[in-house]
C-alpha cells in the first residue's frame, strides 16, 4: 500500500519555510538572529584567527620550499659558470703555451707533441710523468722542453698511454752541449737533482759568465739549439787539463705543467 509519511513530510517542511519567511518580512526573527550570532561570533573568531595562522604558516612552508628549488638551482648554475671560467682560463693558458712556442723559429720542421705533466716519480731517479705515450707518437730518447725552448730531459721510457722523462738534474743525465757565443763544447750532467754542471771544457778554451748554454746536437735524439740554462760560476783550477762551470736553469718542477716532446723528422 502506498505511504502517504513522505507527503506529510514534504507539506511540513514547505510550511516551515512558509512561516520563517513570513517572521523574518515582520522582522520578528532578528532578536533570534542577534542571539544566535553574538553567542557563535567568539568560535567563529576562533576558528577564523585558526584558518589565518594556518594559511600564513603553509604560505610562508611553499615560498621556503620555492626559495629552497631557486637557491639550489642558483647553485647550479654557479657551478655551471664556475666549470666553464675554469675551462676557458685552462684554454687560455694553453693558448698562451703554444703561442710562446710558435713565436720561436727551428730550423726543422719537427712536430711537437703537447704534453701534460702528470707527477714526478723520484724514488729511483728525477723523473717526470706526462700523459702522452707510444701512441700518441712518444718514442724513447726524445726531448722534452718547455714552450721557451728550455730543455726538460729526455724520455727514457715511454708506454701506450704515458711516459717517463728523465730530468737534466738527474746525475745519470748527460747532454752534448756547446756554449753560444765561445762555442765551446762539452756536457752537462745533472748533480743530485739540484744542479747542472757543464764539464769537459779545455782549460783553453773561454767561458763567459752569463752566456747561455745549448744543446750542440750530437745527440741524434736532441736537436741542436735547445736552451740548457746559463753559466752562473766558472769553476777552473790550475794543473787541470778541463774546467767547469754551474749552470742556472730556469725550470720551475714544482710549477711545470705542460711541456712538448720534440719529434723529430725521420725518426
Amino acid at each position: 500500500m502506498f505511504s502517504k509519511k513522505p507527503f506529510r513530510n514534504f507539506f511540513l517542511i514547505i510550511a516551515a519555510v512558509l512561516l520563517l519567511i513570513f517572521f523574518n518580512s515582520r522582522g520578528w526573527l532578528e532578536l533570534p538572529r542577534n542571539l544566535v550570532f553574538g553567542a557563535g561570533r567568539p568560535f567563529i573568531s576562533v576558528f577564523q584567527t585558526a584558518g589565518d595562522f594556518l594559511a600564513d604558516n603553509l604560505s610562508f612552508l611553499l615560498t621556503i620550499g620555492d626559495l629552497g628549488e631557486e637557491n639550489q638551482a642558483l647553485k647550479n648554475e654557479n657551478l655551471e659558470l664556475l666549470k666553464n671560467n675554469v675551462a676557458l682560463k685552462e684554454k687560455a693558458r694553453e693558448n698562451d703555451f703554444l703561442r710562446a712556442r710558435l713565436g720561436l723559429s727551428t730550423e726543422r720542421e719537427d712536430e711537437l707533441i703537447l704534453s701534460r705533466v702528470a707527477g714526478f716519480d723520484s724514488e729511483i731517479g728525477q723523473y717526470l710523468l706526462i700523459d702522452k705515450g707510444e701512441k700518441d707518437g712518444v718514442k724513447k730518447g726524445m726531448a722534452a722542453v718547455t714552450a721557451e725552448n728550455f730543455l726538460v730531459g729526455k724520455v727514457a721510457e715511454a708506454s701506450a698511454n704515458f711516459s717517463k722523462v728523465l730530468l737534466i738534474f738527474d746525475q745519470n743525465s748527460v747532454v752534448n752541449a756547446i756554449l753560444q757565443e765561445t762555442r765551446s763544447g762539452g756536457v752537462v750532467k745533472g748533480s743530485h737533482g739540484l744542479t747542472l754542471f757543464l764539464e769537459m771544457i779545455p782549460i783553453d778554451k773561454e767561458i763567459k759568465k752569463d752566456e747561455f748554454v745549448l744543446t750542440s746536437g750530437l745527440d741524434d735524439s736532441l736537436p741542436a739549439g735547445l736552451i740548457l740554462g746559463r753559466v752562473s760560476e766558472i769553476i777552473s783550477k790550475e794543473n787541470e787539463i778541463f774546467q767547469r762551470a754551474i749552470v742556472a736553469s730556469p725550470i720551475d718542477l714544482k710549477n711545470l705543467e705542460k711541456v712538448f716532446v720534440i719529434k723529430r723528422t725521420g725518426l
